[in-house]
């Protein structure tokens, strides 16, 4: 009986253990960019840099959760400056990547079983993902050209939403063919982070695949979607009600409310083109809430920045804090403010129909 109870307990001992694995592996070779490489966990703010020495790397990390590993590649040292290329992967607790390098640069995935599902997943992805950034540099090529902005922004409208749409369609059907593989759950992260979208995969996915580690990397997508939503919607809550009022340093040290701005319609952001169109009837007041003081100073001067600019201190308790005034979690933000200092609307992200609604109110 004695016996029969040790051995029990060993087995337990051994299932706990092996339940508790948190240890994830990666390995590959690098030797054909940079000289050494960066491993980096950019939600928990860790990582690790190993010189490229002509073997194949390893590195481990003890994680909790399922994480995105970013894979960056550098010359002369970690080197922001010198970055040659990066991607990114999801990291899974208890498994082993390895990452491989083909004659035509792609990256490849091996090692475990989720990991070569993972690279199959990716594979079926592909060509959605490379019709996107195809697009992209065609675009930008343009630019460089001197295409005006206006049609580039046309084409932006016209074909983004096509090529979204395909991309999450692509993800979805592989999803809907691996429904119990955890590399599908882990692909859900790689749609966008719009709520009806990811619960439209999360309903695809079996029990069991909705529970597994990898889940939780479109999970915590999920949370951050609806908290964005619900920002949004506070922001939007204060069209129509007066403009929270603050007062910060101007670039020239002195201070400046908000309210003494009145008369005009103001636009708290950054827009060149609309204030010399409307010069007289527009206010602007950029608000910079992330460089040193020295940065933004030298930004205003550097792009000839015409308009008022203040500066929020982070580090001072006793600032006005106009992100939280106007609940701001992403940039850019516009708020627009009219004559009588009610918030007549807020705009999160680039929105061509923003300045569509700037012509309607001030012509």
């Amino acid at each position: 009986m004695k016996k029969l109870f040790l051995a029990l307990l060993a087995g337990m001992m051994a299932l706990s253990t092996m339940a508790q694995n948190r240890t994830f592996t990666v390995k590959g070779t690098f030797e054909e960019m940079g000289d050494s490489v960066h491993f980096y966990f950019p939600q928990l703010r860790v990582g690790k840099c190993k010189p490229v020495t002509g073997q194949m790397l390893e590195v481990s990390f003890d994680l909790v959760d399922a994480e995105t590993l970013r894979v960056s590649e550098y010359r002369n040292g970690a080197d922001a400056e010198d970055v040659e290329g990066y991607f990114t992967v999801p990291a899974i607790p208890g498994e082993t990547l390895i990452v491989t390098r083909g004659a035509d640069g792609k990256i490849q995935m091996g090692g475990s079983q989720f990991y070569v599902d993972y690279q199959e997943a990716m594979n079926s992805i592909e060509p959605a993902n490379r019709a996107g950034e195809e697009f992209i540099e065609e675009l930008r090529q343009k630019m460089v050209a001197g295409v005006p902005q206006e049609q580039l922004m046309e084409e932006y409208q016209a074909r983004v939403p096509v090529l979204l749409q395909t991309f999450i369609d692509a993800v979805m059907d592989y999803v809907r063919a691996h429904p119990d593989q955890d590399a599908a759950a882990a692909l859900i992260a790689e749609l966008p982070e719009q709520i009806e979208v990811i619960e439209a995969a999360d309903a695809l996915l079996t029990e069991r695949a909705r529970g597994s580690l990898a889940a939780n990397l479109y999970k915590k997508g999920l949370e951050k979607a609806k908290r964005k939503a619900e920002e949004e919607a506070k922001q939007y809550a204060l069209e129509g009600c007066p403009a929270p009022d603050f007062t910060l340093m101007d670039i020239n040290g002195k201070p400046l409310a908000l309210s003494s701005l009145r008369g005009k319609w103001l636009i708290i952001d950054k827009m060149k083109e609309y204030y010399a169109k409307y010069q007289g009837k527009l206010e602007i007041l950029g608000v910079d809430c992330n460089d040193t003081v020295e940065k933004w100073k030298a930004a205003v001067a550097k792009h000839e920045i015409p308009w008022l600019h203040v500066y929020w201190d982070k580090d001072d308790e006793n600032c006005d804090n106009p992100l939280d005034l106007y609940s701001v979690k992403g940039f850019p933000t516009k708020v627009v403010v009219d004559p009588e200092g009610q918030v007549a609307k807020v705009i999160v992200g680039e929105d061509p129909a923003f300045y569509e609604y700037l012509d309607s109110v001030l012509q």
